[in-house]
């Protein structure tokens, strides 16, 4: 693979955002005459026209637009990684982006110990159903509901045990006792936006005629588990994220049967996001909490 002269890529781009040689210049500290000889050298090198130049403005031919949509997103990573290297030793801010439900549930209750061993260092919880940009956005780390196949990033598993049904004790106490998992169908169902974890449980238990289709639909699920929390319904979630509701008895396990998901929760991060020390030592917290759970609640 060859590369272009770096230099002459650097003084297109400039040019090319700016469309200005004047602009460019300033902006890389060197003469507009610099500049323009520099994008000559890459046109030559390409073998392709990439400005219409004209006394009064500078114009982009229909491959130089093409070009720079191109490179844009590596100039942008260069300068997202540099700045994450310059920023190491400087006051710690780490940016994690997940749903509600995983903040909520998950995480919220086990960072006040990282921040009590980490004084200083301030965690910002960007929550979204939306699949975010990392590099793009600033953000550090992403946790995802998923396969776990993210490419161009690093992905760690934190959280697959199994699904189980849960409700609340007052649901229970108006109906007849749950000796079958076909009992599950006699109530609500509750669900979060992908509708399958429903079907997926009734089939594993060999039940493969269940109506699943049925029940309220939330964004995801904090919405469900609050739900079942009221006495609403049925949740099927994990037990990891409802450890808490079971200790105190406000939520209940009907039924001891619980299967495995083919998703699972995972840690998503570019490489560059680890250059800062303090971020090496979230990730590795946040993979040895998750451990814990593990350990606690085998998949």
């Amino acid at each position: 693979m060859k590369l272009p002269p770096l230099h002459a890529l650097m003084c297109f781009e400039s040019a090319a955002r700016h469309l200005s040689m004047k602009q460019a210049a300033a902006e890389l500290c060197v003469t507009p005459s610099a500049v323009s000889q520099q994008i000559t050298k890459l046109e030559e090198t390409v073998n392709i026209r990439l400005f219409i130049r004209s006394p009064r403005q500078l114009e982009l031919t229909t491959e130089g637009r093409i070009y720079l949509r191109a490179i844009r997103p590596a100039f942008s990573q260069i300068a997202e990684a540099t700045q994450r290297l310059m920023d190491e030793g400087k006051p710690n801010k780490i940016t994690v982006s997940c749903t509600s439900g995983f903040a909520i549930q998950w995480l919220l209750p086990r960072l006040a110990a990282f921040e009590k061993d980490n004084p200083g260092v301030e965690v910002q919880i960007s929550t979204t159903n939306r699949k975010v940009d990392l590099l793009a956005e600033g953000i550090d780390f992403a946790v995802r509901h998923g396969p776990g196949v993210y490419p161009g990033l690093e992905s760690q598993c934190l959280l697959n045990d199994r699904l189980r049904p849960v409700c609340s004790p007052r649901l229970l106490a108006a109906g007849e006792n749950l000796l079958t998992p076909l009992d599950i169908t006699r109530y609500t169902l509750l669900h979060d936006e992908h509708r399958m974890d429903w079907g997926l449980w009734f089939r594993a238990v060999g039940i493969n005629d269940a109506e699943t289709h049925k029940g309220p639909v939330f964004v995801d699920s904090n919405g469900v588990i609050e739900a079942a929390l009221a006495g609403k319904g049925m949740a099927l979630v994990r037990r990891s994220l409802v450890r808490e509701e079971l200790e105190q008895g406000t939520l209940v396990n009907p039924l001891q049967v619980e299967v495995a998901s083919p998703i699972a929760y995972y840690l998503v991060y570019d490489e560059s996001a680890v250059l800062q020390r303090m971020s090496r030592r979230f990730r590795d917290w946040l993979i040895a909490a998750a451990a814990a759970d593990k350990n606690e609640y085998p998949a």
